[in-house]
């Protein structure tokens, strides 16, 4: 099994991947992150000797723009290509009616149109739902699937029994290559709307407890398996602190507006380097899913 990082160059470069699964002259996506990364995996397969018609499927971990917002026009260019999702996720991708007008309401119809193009929906009768526990049919031994909440509740992560990677969309978090020295520096991903820091730790442990031999994460790339343990610890250190501050707000000892700053400033202790200016994007829309989680009952 050969697998390959797509840089999507979604916002800018190193930023939102996709992977592709090559076996037996078959191609297979992981993510297909907007319509403007569409061509990008075109030249990506056609690198590898691939046609469109020899790529036989796309999982998306999600249905969040940035990892599925081009599973429409995905669908049209692969035209054998099967979608895989978690069963609330595939609803969307068959009707993205609610996930743009939710998206446009909160970042205008231009900004829409500038970052993800118009969202195609799939046609329903090559959309799979995927079970936990189930196996998605590629490789020599299919990828193994797992319902996982924190980050998502529609959220599902991918497990390669062969090369041992599993493919964790956001729920092992963000962790951008230009940081990474010794180690990978890495945060939690708590954009709105559907954090919940409890069900995120236990997430991240069983990621942990499969042994992988590396993880490949959206935001972005692979980690290797000598700094997968520590970057769980620091993914836990950042959730707990996600807790922290939506107990806070919840209380009254901090407002919304002040949100994003005291994440920024409370991360750049535990992380303990000056890597803040490269999770700006990251930090803002976490701050905004923490406020949105202390919103809730």
């Amino acid at each position: 099994m050969k697998i390959i990082v797509v840089d999507c160059k979604y916002v800018e470069s190193e930023f939102a991947a996709a992977y592709l699964l090559i076996h037996e002259g078959r191609g297979f996506f992981i993510e297909c992150n907007t319509n403007h990364a569409i061509p990008h995996l075109v030249d990506a397969a056609a690198r590898e000797g691939l046609t469109p018609a020899q790529i036989e499927g796309l999982l998306i971990t999600h249905v969040h723009l940035d990892h599925a917002g081009g599973a429409g026009l995905f669908l049209k260019t692969f035209p054998h290509a099967v979608l895989y999702a978690h069963p609330r996720a595939a609803r969307h991708a068959i009707d993205p009616s609610r996930l743009v007008d939710s998206a446009t309401r909160v970042y205008g119809l231009a900004f829409m149109e500038r970052l993800y193009g118009t969202i195609l929906p799939c046609p329903s009768e090559r959309v799979r739902e995927l079970d936990d526990g189930g196996v998605v049919p590629f490789g020599p031994q299919g990828l193994e699937i797992y319902h996982v909440r924190g980050h998502a509740n529609h959220h599902v992560i991918a497990r390669e029994p062969v090369s041992g990677t599993v493919f964790t969309g956001d729920t092992f978090g963000v962790s951008y290559p230009i940081l990474n020295g010794e180690g990978p520096v890495i945060i939690p991903s708590t954009s709105p709307t559907d954090f919940d820091g409890e069900a995120a730790l236990k997430s991240v442990d069983l990621i942990e407890s499969m042994l992988p031999s590396r993880v490949a994460l959206t935001h972005y790339g692979f980690i290797e398996r000598e700094w997968i343990a520590g970057a769980a610890e620091q993914l836990r250190q950042g959730i707990r602190l996600s807790l922290q501050i939506v107990s806070e707000i919840r209380s009254g000892d901090l407002t919304p507006e002040r949100v994003e700053s005291v994440l920024a400033s409370r991360t750049g202790i535990y992380l303990k380097r000056n890597d803040l200016d490269a999770f700006k994007i990251d930090l803002k829309v976490n701050a905004q899913g923490l406020v949105h989680a202390a919103s809730k009952a």
